[in-house]
């Protein structure tokens, strides 16, 4: 008997407890099933999100593997811009930004492509496609004799990978200024960082160039 009284107390006393939290546990269960659901829902849209920016992008290297071409010039101004209204939080509309600026410098409208390239420096989180902008807008910049500015944008760069690159540009401008034996010692750094197996002809005939002057 004593038993039985046991589980009709426990009974009500479950019934009392359900009274009083019975909605709050219905409403928890729901906000965490909810919460799982809206995750998946979540994670489904930003794996569709980044899909359209790849299939963009897709197209956009398709396009500008013929830049010569004015209606490849026109496809890839488009699509850049559309990734960066609509997908600006991802990696590829930064990527874009260095084929926008490759048609600026063919235009010879230089401030454009800097800006474009400056923009890639300022919003990518990756260092080598920082390390690709500044020696761009490097070279940009010693197009137009403003030697001082590349050598300053150079000196940013600091990956040993770029080494080769950045010692070759830094001997075009120092050569520019009429440094010879300055632009020879750049030369033989780019050489040396690129190493003994690497084949690289134009920056021989540069430095042959110099020994016969």
């Amino acid at each position: 008997m004593s038993e039985l009284k046991t589980e009709e107390e426990q009974i009500e006393a479950f019934k009392s407890w359900w009274k009083k939290n019975g909605s709050s546990l219905v409403l928890a269960v729901a906000v965490g099933v909810g919460g799982y659901f809206g995750l998946q829902a979540w994670q489904n849209s930003q794996a569709n999100h980044i899909s359209e920016a790849s299939s963009l992008y897709q197209n956009l290297t398709e396009a500008a593997a013929d830049l010569d071409k004015e209606e490849n010039q026109k496809t890839v101004r488009f699509i850049a811009q559309q990734l960066a209204d609509d997908y600006d939080d991802t990696g590829y509309a930064v990527f874009s930004q260095l084929f926008v600026a490759r048609i600026d410098a063919q235009a010879g409208d230089y401030d454009a492509a800097e800006s474009a390239l400056s923009k890639v420096v300022e919003q990518s989180e990756n260092a080598s496609f920082d390390a690709v902008a500044n020696i761009r807008i490097a070279r940009l910049q010693a197009e137009q004799e403003k030697y001082d500015a590349a050598m300053i944008t150079l000196s940013a760069v600091s990956q040993a990978e770029f080494a080769g690159q950045v010692e070759e540009l830094r001997g075009d401008i120092l050569l520019a200024q009429g440094k010879r034996k300055q632009a020879r010692e750049a030369y033989e750094n780019a050489a040396a960082a690129m190493g003994e197996d690497a084949q690289h002809p134009l920056l021989e005939i540069k430095m042959k160039d110099l020994v016969k002057g």
